[in-house]
This record gives C-alpha cells, sequence and structure tokens, in this order.
C-alpha cells in the first residue's frame, strides 16, 4: 500500500511540474483549454492550483488580458552549500539539459544563478566561469550574455533583431521571442519572424547578436502554444503535417525498446514470432528514421514508404562504405 501512495504522490508531483510549465510557456489559452490539454477535470485544475498556491505559487486566469497570470512565485532561503554540491549541481544541470526536457533546464540554470549570487566572493567568480563555460559554452556552444539577453526578452515580451549563422552566412531577422527550449542537448528559440509572421525555430548558439528594437509585443501576432506546437516533434524538428511511422523490431532488442517511452503516441504491437511493431505520429518522419539505424538489422521500416525507400538507400551506402577494403592511411 506504500508503494501505490507513492507512485500517486509522485503522478502528482509531475502534473504540478506540468502545470507549471503550461501556465509559464502557454498563458494565452482558456482555462477550459488548459485542463482538457492536461487530461484532468475542472475539480481536479482547481485542486492542484490550490495545492500550487500553498507552496507559494499562485496564479489566475485575466479575461481582460485573456491569458493566465502569475502572482507569487514564492523565493526560499538558499542552504548552507558545500563547494562541491554546488559544482555537483552545475553538472547535474549539465545532464538534465541532455534529456531533452523543454523548459525545466533553463529555470534550474535560473536557480543555480540565484544560488551562486548568493556564495561567497572569493568562490563566486569560479561557479559563475563553471556554469557559463561547462553547461553554457561547452554544453550548447553559447554566449551567456546572448542567452541572458534572449531569456529577458522572453520574458519581457520584447522585440528583436538578431543576427543567426546557419553555415551559410549570417543573415538578419527582426522576432517576437516566445520560449527557451532544450532538445537533444541543444538550446532553441521559438520565435515569430515577423515580417513573415510565422513560428520559427533558431538554434540558440548560431545566434552572433542581439538588438533591443523598444518594442514590446505583450500578445502574440500569430496563435502560439508550446505543447501543441512540439507534440508532434520526436526529436527537434517540428512540423504542420503528421505521419503516421511504423517499424519492426526483432525480439533481441525488445527491452531496449518498451522500457523506454520514446514519444507521446508510442504504440507497441506484438507479434508472434516474438517481434513487435513499434508505431508513432510525428511531424518529421526521418528523425525516426535516424534513430531506428542505431538498431541496425534489427530494425525495418514498415512505414511510410518514402522513408522504407530512404533506409534501403542509406544501408546501400553504407554497403559502398564497409564493402571495399580496409584503408587505413598512416603518418611518416
Amino acid at each position: 500500500m506504500g508503494q501505490l501512495r507513492q507512485q500517486a504522490y509522485a503522478r502528482r508531483i509531475q502534473r504540478l511540474l506540468v502545470l507549471i510549465n503550461e501556465i509559464k510557456t502557454n498563458p494565452h489559452q482558456r482555462p477550459e483549454a488548459l485542463y482538457r490539454s492536461l487530461g484532468i477535470s475542472r475539480a481536479m485544475l482547481y485542486k492542484d492550483r490550490q495545492a500550487l498556491q500553498a507552496l507559494g505559487f499562485v496564479f489566475h486566469y485575466d479575461r481582460g488580458q485573456r491569458r493566465f497570470v502569475v502572482t507569487q512565485d514564492r523565493f526560499l532561503p538558499v542552504l548552507n552549500l558545500t563547494t562541491s554540491e554546488v559544482l555537483a549541481l552545475i553538472m547535474a544541470v549539465r545532464q538534465l539539459s541532455s534529456t531533452g526536457d523543454y523548459t525545466l533546464t533553463y529555470e534550474a540554470i535560473a536557480a543555480l544563478r540565484k544560488i551562486i549570487a548568493n556564495t561567497p566572493a572569493e568562490v563566486r567568480a569560479f561557479f559563475q566561469a563553471s556554469l557559463d563555460d561547462v553547461v553554457l559554452q561547452e554544453g550548447f556552444g553559447c554566449d551567456a550574455a546572448i542567452l541572458q539577453d534572449l531569456w529577458r526578452a522572453c520574458q519581457e515580451h520584447q522585440r528583436l533583431r538578431i543576427l543567426h549563422d546557419r553555415g551559410d552566412g549570417p543573415r538578419t531577422w527582426v522576432i517576437d521571442p516566445y520560449q527557451l527550449l532544450f532538445k537533444r542537448r541543444a538550446l532553441y528559440l521559438d520565435a515569430c519572424v515577423v515580417d513573415e509572421r510565422m513560428v520559427k525555430m533558431f538554434r540558440v548558439n548560431r545566434i552572433k547578436r542581439v538588438d533591443f528594437l523598444g518594442v514590446r509585443v505583450p500578445t502574440p501576432l500569430v496563435p502560439y502554444n508550446f505543447r501543441e506546437r512540439h507534440l508532434s516533434s520526436f526529436s527537434v524538428f517540428v512540423g504542420e503535417q503528421v505521419q503516421r511511422v511504423r517499424i519492426r523490431f526483432r525480439p533481441e532488442v525488445r527491452q531496449y525498446i518498451t522500457e523506454t517511452r520514446w514519444h507521446s503516441s508510442q504504440q507497441i504491437t506484438d507479434l508472434p514470432d516474438g517481434s513487435f511493431i513499434f508505431q508513432v505520429d510525428v511531424s518529421e518522419p526521418r528523425e525516426v528514421g535516424w534513430w531506428a539505424l542505431q538498431w541496425g538489422a534489427s530494425a525495418e521500416v514498415l512505414e511510410p514508404e518514402s522513408l522504407r525507400r530512404e533506409m534501403a538507400e542509406t544501408v546501400r551506402a553504407l554497403v559502398r562504405v564497409y564493402g571495399g577494403p580496409l584503408v587505413i592511411e598512416r603518418d611518416y
């Protein structure tokens, strides 16, 4: 009975975290849409709101602004941490980001900055450099000052001009930044491109300059819902159309595939010979194909047909690479 109670408690904690995430990332939604998207009842939303209020996180729906507003997010006193504990937290945040969590990691970085700000002056610079170099620069290739400006612009709804270089030369964009997010060990920015009135995703380490334009845009130019936008993303890419991907896996990799929740739409269908079908509905099927390649001949893409053909061509290319004689270049 104790284990069941513990599992129920863990599920509630997870639900409260998801609720906080929704309030912060998708404030422009009606209460009805909020509790439906979370898969809970109106009464449960009220109970969760009361629980968060007792913890010091207070929010309400402002009908005039048509958005949720956070009115209190309680400050907690910084604990007496040792040097090794602070360093361990810094490395833990870097590891947290590798899980692909969307917004929780940046909250953890903000918390670390507050902890570091309260450390003794003689070690503060070292801790700050550790956070900037190990997590932001080495981990994500991001400039700490640029990241701070982007975070401020998201919070204050400030319009920006950015210089972004994805490898084909720098280009200037005028954007309304919406949300910073982590995906697959990289940091991205969801933003509306003002001229195109379209939401695009920018990899933050490719942003070389940020200029504030002195324009505040409290209401999004286009409808934006963080959860819905990224719901069908298998890894990084998002898109408008959702396609079904089905992969047949051999029995020897069952444990590796089934013990992890790879996507919210994931379905597993067992077959008589011990193999099974892995099915997901995603916006970019190629990402699922790239993922399946790591399982070698134990994975076979069944559909869509276009992805099956692409995987077949990839396999033929690998045969050409590995089918010839091994040539080892030596330095003399």
